[in-house]
């Protein structure tokens, strides 16, 4: 029988974000395209918001375009949710430092008091009230929701 200490194990890094990127993240009004190229980012993101990668695996990853996600990456740097374009680097995006992720709450607190760390202002409306939805899926002959009915609202679980 082996030991514990002696069966290798995968390192599983564990990540920390600002939470309230989610939070703040809808009052941005992106794109299905802007928020599937930022999903990606944040995703492949190391620690600090490096992320290495080119507009040609973005655009074959999500089947669209390369113009299209050249816009999408343009219209997140607007926002301030990446670094400017005349920052950025072939094949390598850095997203701003308040909605990267770290290895702990200290390595963020660090990155924001770092002047080595690059700057740039975030653009995003911190406004409590969320901008309306413009294009729900609705299916086509379906009622709105506001005319559901109000039997379908009751929860089908009862605790007697």
């Amino acid at each position: 029988m082996t030991s514990p200490a002696a069966t290798p194990t995968t390192p599983s890094p564990a990540f920390w974000c600002n939470s309230l990127l989610f939070e703040y993240l809808p009052n941005a009004g992106l794109t299905p395209t802007e928020r599937d190229v930022l999903d990606i980012l944040l995703s492949r993101q190391e620690a600090g918001g490096v992320v290495f990668i080119t507009q040609p695996i973005l655009s074959a990853r999500l089947k669209v375009a390369q113009p299209n996600i050249s816009k999408a990456l343009a219209r997140l740097s607007e926002l301030g949710i990446i670094e400017p374009a005349k920052m950025r680097r072939r094949g390598r995006v850095r997203i701003h430092k308040l909605l990267a992720a770290y290895e702990g709450p200290r390595q963020a607190i660090s990155a924001m008091h770092d002047p080595n760390v690059p700057d740039w202002p975030l653009n995003i409306s911190t406004s409590s009230e969320r901008p309306a939805r413009t294009s729900s899926p609705t299916p086509a002959g379906a009622a709105p929701q506001e005319q559901v009915d109000a039997k379908a609202r009751k929860p089908k679980l009862r605790l007697v």
